[in-house]
């Protein structure tokens, strides 16, 4: 275990798992499940219908399947620099992408977050979204941001969501679709905060811009095995069919992305969504950083710093 310690922070990464493991803030952990590389979604109507779910369905959980490669820690000033590189691997073990992980731990407790990814090789599927999955406790139940809203938004549907200053509570970012499916997104956010009813929490703030969403449910809870009409092949039970299949868990998923690809929907049985709202690259990089923020602090005031 690595650990880093300021004024009123401890923060442990774990050497064996390349993930930033624990965030103790005033003596509180902050977090269940660090920051795990992500790139999928629970699949939507327009999914099924050109059947990226089974098309890239090789990332769904790459980002849990690593092969570690190096961990290193570094002191520059009064700053640690914690790098983790490792490759991601299908579920034969074979490499299908290679990724670093950067945290740079700032004297006030501040990570700035670095991720690298670069599939091995041209004849890979595209990619889903492109970012991570913070899991923090139940408390920190509070979500506000700088982007738009305050409905969803995804790349292709975002022209009524208009940017802004949002707040809500966590819950209430869920939208209810009849099938269970991705939902909640919200892009061009600046910054987002989740916290307790106190203000005592984190600010997830872009660099420059992030596609986030946060829920009381993880991605398995909204995601369906198909999408048939119910009855399903003999012998298989259906699962997360319909809205009451969809339960609050004693926790809030965050996930902090560079991007989500577009929804589509020129048509739903076959139209792929449009060239330019798809993760159709080799290599996709971003940054966002990671504050502690206390009651009484303005996260407006802490995104205007830059660290760059």
């Amino acid at each position: 275990m690595i650990i880093v310690e300021g004024t009123g922070f401890k923060i442990g990464f774990s050497k064996d798992d390349a993930i930033l493991k624990s965030y103790v803030l005033d003596g509180k952990e902050m977090i269940t499940t660090g920051p795990i590389p992500n790139f999928w979604r629970a699949p939507i109507d327009n999914d099924f219908g050109n059947e990226l779910d089974k098309r890239s369905r090789v990332w769904r959980k790459a980002g849990e399947q690593k092969t570690i490669k190096s961990a290193t820690v570094k002191q520059v000033g009064n700053e640690a620099v914690v790098t983790f590189t490792f490759d991601l691997n299908d579920e034969q073990k074979q490499v299908i992408a290679n990724y670093t992980s950067t945290y740079k731990v700032l004297g006030n407790g501040e990570v700035v977050v670095t991720n690298d990814f670069k599939k091995a090789n041209e004849s890979l599927p595209e990619i889903i979204r492109f970012g991570v999955n913070l899991v923090m406790p139940r408390e920190f139940d509070q979500m506000s941001w700088l982007g738009r809203g305050p409905h969803e938004s995804y790349q292709d549907r975002k022209t009524s969501a208009l940017v802004g200053l949002y707040s809500g509570a966590v819950a209430d970012q869920y939208f209810a679709y009849i099938r269970p499916q991705e939902n909640g997104n919200k892009i061009d956010v600046r910054w987002m905060t989740i916290t307790n009813k106190e203000g005592f929490g984190f600010e997830f703030i872009g660099m420059p811009l992030l596609s986030v969403s946060a829920h009381h449910q993880i991605m398995e809870d909204f995601e369906s095995p198909d999408r048939t009409d119910g009855r399903g092949a003999a012998g298989w039970k259906m699962i997360r069919r319909h809205i009451n299949d969809v339960k609050p868990r004693d926790l809030t998923s965050i996930n902090i992305d560079y991007k989500q690809q577009g929804v589509g929907g020129d048509n739903s049985w076959g139209a792929l969504t449009h060239d330019e709202y798809r993760l159709r690259e080799k290599a996709y990089h971003y940054s966002f950083r990671i504050c502690p923020l206390k009651p009484g602090e303005k996260a407006v005031e802490k995104a205007k710093v830059s660290y760059q």
